[in-house]
């Protein structure tokens, strides 16, 4: 017959092995589908645009030269974020005038704007529609160049890695130029490469 500290002991030895065999499991329940850690109040990050063919050869031609910008955003939450987009150009040139004169001319152009991005998740694809208003002066040497664009922008971002996406969007812009005398209405397209820490 068993003893009743033979007893003990098993029970005791029992009840030790099943509190270590219950550390090893992890218990907690899985995340959602689409959760992500970058993803959450208090994210900051930096999008960095892809250039495209058509605003290299703008710019190499000299014609309608745009200043280029770095989106700041900043999450509000896991679905809403604040992209802060800003940009200074600095372009100095050398021509020879009719003269036969050598002339250096510098030009500075500066932009700044505001977006409100609305995000959707589904697993690690993210959808969003962002509304913003840049104000862009591509060189302020020149009144009329001041530019006014609404616009407005669906795009899609896919995480590569915790602190790394990739972001694609189209959309439109109003673009109010020369005190509102020139208006132009276009459609807009962006690619750019996202940085995130906390």
């Amino acid at each position: 017959m068993f003893s009743i500290r033979t007893i003990a002991a098993a029970g005791a030895l029992l009840t030790a092995a099943g509190t270590a065999h219950a550390q090893e499991i992890d218990m907690t329940p899985p995340a959602p589908a689409g959760a992500d850690d970058t993803f959450h109040k208090g994210t900051l990050g930096f999008a960095f645009p892809i250039t495209l063919l058509s605003n290299v050869a703008g710019s190499v031609g000299g014609t309608a030269e745009r200043v280029p910008t770095v989106d700041v955003i900043y999450f509000l939450g896991d679905k809403e974020a604040v992209d802060l987009i800003a940009g200074v150009n600095f372009h100095r040139t050398q021509a020879v005038d009719a003269a036969m004169n050598t002339v250096d001319t510098n030009r500075f152009g500066l932009a700044v704007g505001a977006g409100y991005r609305m995000y959707r998740a589904r697993n690690n694809l993210r959808s969003f529609l962002e509304p913003q208003l840049v104000v862009s002066w591509p060189d302020t040497s020149v009144g009329d160049s001041l530019t006014l664009g609404l616009g407005g922008a669906m795009g899609l971002e896919r995480g590569l890695a915790p602190w790394l996406s990739v972001t694609g969007a189209v959309g439109a812009a109003l673009n109010f130029t020369n005190s509102f005398k020139d208006i132009q209405l276009a459609t807009t397209a962006n690619l750019a490469v996202n940085l995130y820490w906390r």
